[in-house]
This record gives structure tokens, C-alpha cells and sequence, in this order.
């Protein structure tokens, strides 16, 4: 499977699915340099921020400007194995074209994104009221 970048008609039809930020629009996701998502044959999708700082909410996330964290801030997948599959092809990819040199997570406060993250080798970068930020390796 080749890691593909979405555009802004896909975008929205793969939007349809988040089950994690499905209120952020599909539009923000992808309409300027500091914003992408990826997908895997549409079986995996992740949507990325390149910002100047770790956000804990929604808010920030949605207002901090372009700079070296890339945020994975959203990952959902349809077959089990492809979360793990397109983290790991994003940070690939990123790590190859970007100055990014660091690569977290702003999760649900979930066990299930917690199990995730920790199987997959991020550490527990700090605990927010509402989310968790998981750092990934550079």
C-alpha cells in the first residue's frame, strides 16, 4: 500500500469517518502548508498540523501558527494493523520532506488511544484535562 497525501475532495469524504475530531472541518484539514492528511487506500487515514507548539485542546489546535512540532491530531483505520502502518509511513515521509523534529500525538483521554500509542512506541509526553500528548521518535 502507497502512503497517499488528500486533497480537498477526498478530504471531505474521508471525513465522514473520524471518529475522533469529526467536528473539525475537512476543509482546515488540508487547505494551507501547515495542514495535510494521508491515507492508505482509504483503509487508514491521519491528519497532521505542523505548528509552533504542543496544543492540548481543540482551540489551540486550530489557532497556533506553522512551525517544527507535526501534530498527529486525528488517526482512524477500517482493518486492524493500519493505524500502527500509517503512523509509521507519515513520520517516514514527514522526517524525509519537513524540518519537523518532533512528532506528537493530541489524543482522546481514552484507554484505547493510551494502548495505542504505547504499543505502537511513543512515550507519554504530558496529561491535559481533556487529551494526552504522546511523543513519537524522531
Amino acid at each position: 500500500m502507497i502512503l497517499q497525501k488528500v486533497g480537498i475532495d477526498l478530504a471531505e469524504k474521508l471525513c465522514e469517518n473520524d471518529p475522533v475530531r469529526k467536528n473539525i472541518p475537512f476543509d482546515w484539514r488540508v487547505s494551507d502548508c501547515r495542514r495535510e492528511m494521508f491515507h492508505l487506500e482509504k483503509k487508514a487515514v491521519v491528519c497532521v498540523a505542523h505548528l509552533n507548539g504542543i496544543p492540548i485542546t481543540e482551540k489551540e489546535l486550530l489557532s497556533f501558527e506553522w512551525g517544527c512540532y507535526s501534530i498527529f491530531y486525528t488517526v482512524w483505520s477500517s482493518e486492524r494493523g493500519m493505524g500502527r502502518k500509517i503512523i509509521e509511513e507519515t513520520k517516514n515521509l514527514l522526517q524525509s520532506q519537513h524540518f519537523s523534529n518532533r512528532y506528537i500525538t493530541m489524543s482522546p483521554k481514552t484507554e484505547m488511544a493510551t494502548k495505542f500509542h504505547l504499543k505502537n512506541g511513543a512515550i507519554l509526553l504530558q496529561e491535559n484535562p481533556t487529551t494526552n500528548n504522546f511523543e513519537y521518535e524522531s
